[in-house]
């Protein structure tokens, strides 16, 4: 059947049918607009009455339309265009090439009813909630085309609450990790945190941002910059902590500074309240050489960040100094102003 026009049943609209006949025609060398259009009126399912007197396309689509065929298909199509989503790391072009699809399908032509429906189909009330206030006043379409892409992206670089991420020291280029019952010979004999490879590790290397002590805070939501944050070890279950190095014994292995551990009772984040120890709470910051610092805005994959133990007011910090085991000691250290307090996002789920 491949050598046969394409048929015409009531399954696709119309406009794109007639589409696909007149390409189908004009690769076979047929350009004569009344035979196209014979050849068209042949290929119409029978159940389908065509008048006599159809003399152009443009009748013929009308006549299409008209068709109780028609109505089903703008019917089904609607009931699509509801169930679309648009997924937070899914394919934008392919989203918004099926939403304008199916909007036409359905004949929606409206402006503020397509809107309506392109809210509905964002993948959280969060991503909703900054797009409607963005497309509010735009009137044309492509317009909010564009706001909807920059909105995903901008969604798609967020650092959020819930967000598992590798947390990278950027001067020695490993990632913050943790290994469940690998533990200090020292100190208070807690978990170590370290650094250890320079590719993120999928089971040792990834944290959960989740909310400070005692703070409840919605799973999904951006994390502002100057929040603070507990970061859970996934695989481990616990929380990156520190404690005063006033209260021996509690120096870091190699170099005597304040000892940084993964703490707490093992516990599945609940979506919302933070941990159960004020010692597992950091200040985030962007990294800055001066006490003058830039916390407008949102945490995003690729910032240059410090973070900042909130009881003790020491940031955290790596070196190239090798614990006996191998790995790269992490501690606290100073106000948070050098280089080796730079961390930085490169992975994000």
């Amino acid at each position: 059947m491949g050598d046969l026009p394409p048929r015409y049943d009531g399954t696709l609209h119309p406009e794109v049918w007639v589409q696909d006949l007149r390409f189908f025609c004009a690769l076979r060398g047929i350009h004569d607009q009344a035979t196209v259009l014979s050849i068209a009126i042949l290929r119409i399912d029978h159940n389908i009455l065509i008048p006599r007197d159809i003399d152009s396309f443009n009748s013929l689509v009308s006549v299409l339309k008209d068709h109780v065929t028609h109505s089903v298909f703008r019917a089904v199509s609607l009931e699509k265009l509801n169930k679309l989503k648009c997924e937070s790391n899914g394919d934008i072009s392919k989203f918004i090439a099926k939403f304008t699809s199916l909007s036409s399908n359905a004949n929606i032509t409206d402006q503020e009813e397509k809107k309506s429906y392109l809210l509905r189909n964002m993948p959280n009330d969060i991503v909703r909630d900054v797009l409607r206030s963005r497309i509010e006043k735009l009137n044309s379409f492509d317009k909010v085309i564009e706001t909807f892409k920059d909105v995903m992206l901008e969604h798609r670089r967020q650092v959020r609450y819930g967000s598992k991420i590798a947390l990278k020291h950027v001067v020695t280029g490993r990632f913050l990790s943790c290994i469940k019952g690998m533990r200090y010979d020292t100190g208070f004999k807690q978990h170590m945190a370290f650094c250890n490879s320079w590719q993120p590790d999928k089971l040792q290397d990834l944290w959960i941002v989740i909310p400070a002590c005692e703070q409840h805070v919605k799973s999904g939501n951006p994390v502002p910059f100057n929040s603070v944050i507990g970061l859970k070890h996934q695989q481990s279950g616990l929380n990156l902590h520190s404690h005063d190095i006033d209260s021996p014994p509690t120096k870091s292995p190699v170099t005597k500074q304040q000892e940084v551990t993964c703490y707490g009772r093992v516990m599945e984040w609940n979506g919302h309240d933070g941990p159960p120890d004020v010692n597992d709470n950091w200040l985030l910051q962007r990294h800055s050489t001066t006490s003058n610092y830039d916390n407008s805005g949102y945490w995003e994959v690729g910032d240059i960040i410090s973070l900042r133990h909130t009881n003790t007011k020491r940031s955290l910090s790596s070196h190239d100094f090798m614990m006996n085991n191998g790995f790269q000691e992490v501690t606290c250290h100073a106000d948070g102003h050098e280089e080796n307090h730079k961390e930085k996002i490169l992975m994000k789920s």
